[in-house]
């Protein structure tokens, strides 16, 4: 018989802020990158074609303002954990619609590690993004984005990381998906790939937009514990346990935390230069780093 599981939901309760300096999160706490502008487009704006909802953040120029602690090989970047570590604890990162190079997708990266994981990013677009395709509503690019999101397509492209991880004797895999790469985690939490999932600024509504599969019916499929850390903007479905009892109902954990301040895409592209914006990325990071190593 299954265990009721606890639900936990929050509006980012307090967190100890001497850990988070330890864990070397303050490596995300960068110099604000320029903005290479709102590339969400007026045909996305006008019918709703975006996996974004509106105000959310623009994409950022790549974060080349220090030295990554990972290497990039194979489409692949990889951060070991720190040298002292002999975790067995891997980590999959899907990135969001701005791809390999999108703001400090690669310092969530090396911070994920400093928590004790061995962690792999795969780059699915292979060298490409939404912006490069035309931007989020442009008719090609959606047809190119459709495509990626596909899972016969998308699960192959993501196996590799899998395969690093296990080559580096990693026995415990989970995943955390940004925006987009909320939709692989869930699919990869179905099919029993990972011991748990984590989900910033979620966009599993791309998969109603793009194959009539509805949130719920996504989440159904849920068989580990899951946690969605929602922006402001995102759809209060997220924040007020409407999906969460789906993945309970499963017999897993949903952890749930609001971040009312914040604005979808705040954790890769948010600017931290504004305080506000830095605490929540901190938090964001900190919660996943929590999560992961309760169910790894």
């Amino acid at each position: 018989e299954k265990k009721k599981p606890r639900r936990r939901r929050s509006n980012q309760s307090a967190l100890d802020l001497s850990k988070i300096r330890s864990r070397g999160l303050a490596l995300l706490s960068l110099l604000p990158k320029r903005t290479i502008g709102n590339l969400f487009g007026k045909a996305a704006a006008m019918s709703g074609e975006s996996c974004c909802p509106p105000g959310s953040m623009p994409a950022l120029q790549e974060d080349t303002s220090r030295t990554l602690s990972g290497t990039v090989s194979d489409k692949m970047y990889y951060v070991a954990p720190p040298e002292a570590s002999s975790s067995k604890k891997g980590i999959v990162v899907i990135y969001d619609v701005f791809g390999f190079s999108g703001g400090r997708i690669k310092s969530v990266c090396d911070t994920l590690a400093l928590g004790g994981f061995h962690v792999a990013m795969p780059d699915v677009y292979d060298g490409t993004d939404i912006a490069k395709e035309g931007g989020l509503g442009d008719e090609k690019a959606m047809a190119w984005l459709k495509g990626l999101t596909k899972w016969d397509a998308q699960k192959p492209l993501l196996e590799p990381a899998f395969d690093l991880l296990k080559e580096k004797g990693v026995t415990s895999v989970g995943a955390i998906g940004f925006c987009w790469g909320a939709y692989g985690v869930v699919k990869l939490s179905g099919e029993k790939k990972i011991n748990a999932g984590v989900s910033c600024h979620p966009s599993l509504r791309i998969g109603q937009m793009f194959f009539e599969e509805s949130e719920e019916a996504q989440l159904a499929t849920a068989a580990c514990p899951l946690a969605f850390f929602p922006a402001g903007n995102d759809p209060d479905h997220y924040k007020d346990g409407t999906l969460a009892k789906i993945v309970e109902k499963n017999g897993f954990e949903c952890l749930a935390v609001d971040f009312p301040d914040a604005s979808h895409g705040w954790v890769p592209r948010g600017d931290t230069k504004d305080p506000t914006i830095a605490r929540d990325v901190e938090k964001a990071i900190n919660l996943s780093i929590d999560f992961f190593n309760k169910h790894l």
